[in-house]
């Protein structure tokens, strides 16, 4: 329905430029057959279309369905182009369930806010044009205009949250209150209004609090507790990674209380961890791992990609070398000054202890030469050597 909708808007204004996308999960045995009937709705109507393949994480830690949800948002913003916008078939029944899945699972004012009507998204804009239709209204509409479609049958699995609260608990509550869905969409309206109140002062404290990669932890000590946890949620959310819940809010805001500036402090969910190093809290990607006894042969004609999320190398000159990630007993020997081992090394440069095994070392006649970007022998490192990467924890070296 969204398409035909989305073609006779383009049609009334001709300078819109409409394409669309399928994301295939391979998640169900007709998958391919679902694929197909895109195609040819898609050429009917003359719109072209890409259809891309996506690998669903199931043991990342968010659920088939929210990992489901996440591989197909990273493929359409790859896709996008700047100041694209995606349209989406979100309608109010949707809204309903999401603000009921979102109070079931204790959520806060955004997740009660429920879906936007629009928000930035990628280089461009996420809008959902049938938000203020129902399913039925949707599917009479279908019908008249003799469309075809297709039932995903997962959507009657009632072991599923989303579709528990579709088959059960939505029918009685219709029954009690036929307009149950519009009332939750006000509700939604309302509270979305008054987190938008908010956002604007919560951003002003949390730009703030950022410095060096990270939020200030004596700043977030001296905020109440209530603003703390809306900026944590914002930072998260600003950062793409999915907002937890009061429980592990809690284990961040202990992090945060902690005086022990020594301790690992590290908070997992899902794909998502918050690291603390001295003044400083970290809300990044899980790192992984590190391959064991990983080195390259490189002679700095191109760059070398590194293992593990950990950056690239370049350089200006032309040398054979080894490359090989820091360890534990190395020692960094700068000209005329004592050795010293990395962990002193690093605290004197402020590099977190979950950074110092990520370093990349280059060793040329079985010497070190340069760490990170730092030279250390200047008699066989490069002139200039630069380490690309996105390692919080680590200030520039």
């Amino acid at each position: 329905m969204l398409l035909h909708w989305a073609v006779a808007w383009a049609r009334d204004n001709p300078s819109i430029r409409l394409r669309a996308i399928h994301v295939h999960h391979g998640l169900h045995a007709d998958a391919d057959r679902w694929a197909q009937h895109c195609r040819r709705q898609a050429a009917d109507l003359g719109v072209s279309l890409e259809v891309r393949h996506v690998c669903v994480d199931r043991d990342g830690g968010l659920g088939l369905e929210a990992a489901a949800r996440a591989a197909r948002y990273a493929a359409i913003e790859n896709l996008m182009e700047p100041g694209e916008t995606v349209l989406l078939a979100h309608h109010r029944d949707d809204q309903a369930e999401t603000f009921l899945l979102n109070l079931a699972r204790g959520a806060g004012l955004d997740g009660l806010s429920g879906m936007p009507g629009q928000r930035a998204f990628g280089p461009g804009w996420i809008h959902r044009p049938l938000l203020e239709l129902s399913r039925a209204q949707l599917e009479s509409a279908a019908r008249a205009l003799n469309l075809e479609w297709i039932d995903d049958p997962s959507n009657g699995d009632l072991s599923l949250d989303r579709n528990y609260l579709r088959h059960r608990v939505l029918p009685l509550l219709r029954d009690r209150w036929p307009d149950f869905s519009d009332r939750t969409a006000s509700a939604a309206a309302h509270l979305a209004d008054v987190a938008d109140e908010l956002r604007d002062g919560d951003q002003a404290t949390l730009d703030a609090l950022f410095m060096s990669g990270g939020l200030s932890v004596s700043g977030l000590r001296a905020l109440d507790r209530a603003l703390a946890a809306r900026v944590l949620r914002l930072a998260i959310r600003q950062a793409g990674l999915p907002v937890p819940g009061r429980a592990v809010l809690r284990q961040i805001a202990g992090v945060i209380e902690s005086t022990r500036e020594d301790a690992e402090h590290c908070v997992r969910w899902g794909v998502a961890e918050v690291r603390r190093y001295r003044d400083l809290l970290f809300i990044q990607q899980g790192l992984p791992a590190i391959p064991e006894g990983w080195s390259m042969q490189w002679n700095g004609r191109q760059p070398l990609v590194l293992p593990a999320g950990v950056g690239s190398l370049e350089s200006d000159s032309v040398g054979d070398g080894t490359v090989r990630l820091a360890r534990h007993d190395d020692v960094i020997r700068l000209p005329e000054r004592p050795g010293k081992r990395l962990s002193k090394w690093c605290q004197e440069r402020g590099i977190a202890p979950w950074a110092r095994t990520r370093l990349p070392v280059l060793l040329r006649e079985g010497r070190m030469c340069t760490i990170a970007s730092t030279r250390i022998d200047t008699r066989y490192a490069p002139g200039k050597l630069q380490w690309n990467h996105a390692i919080a924890g680590v200030p520039p070296v």
